[in-house]
């Protein structure tokens, strides 16, 4: 049913239980799982040059620690594992355009993640992605 997984995860309570649902999914069904991670356009604005880029490094820093840890729990799952990849631009946009590059069959995603009071304004990414995705999307509260 399916084949391949896509866990949107950015660390948050929800994107973690997000990725034990998706590896326990994956056991039941012989799926195999790819991870993604968005980091947020820095904004420009109000910092300097030398302010942007240590902001960069340190979401840089971050997701990739994030990535291992959740690489390392499907690893002991035992759980098929084929990609991990870290983006950069709009967090909804690009998760939707990845899924439909990897032809992913599910996407599964926390129902909150780290976007806090930009979500209220902006809409949530798991709206987005629900509404925009190209194939199924689980949420995972």
């Amino acid at each position: 049913m399916f084949k391949l997984i896509l866990i949107a995860y950015d660390g948050s309570e929800y994107s973690k239980k997000a990725l034990l649902t998706s590896v326990s999914l994956a056991k039941a069904l012989g799926s195999e799982i790819a991870l993604v991670s968005v980091e947020e356009n820095v904004m420009h604005y109000a910092a300097d040059v030398g302010e942007v880029k240590q902001e960069k490094e340190r979401l840089n820093g971050l997701f990739q620690r994030l990535q291992r840890e959740a690489r390392e729990t499907i690893k002991l799952s035992g759980v098929d594992f084929i990609r991990a990849d870290i983006l950069v631009g709009n967090v909804p946009r690009a998760i939707i355009e990845h899924a439909k590059t990897i032809k992913c069959d599910l996407i599964v995603m926390g129902s909150s993640g780290r976007s806090g009071a930009w979500a209220g304004l902006l809409g949530t990414t798991v709206d987005k992605v629900s509404h925009h995705a190209p194939c199924a999307v689980l949420i995972v509260r």
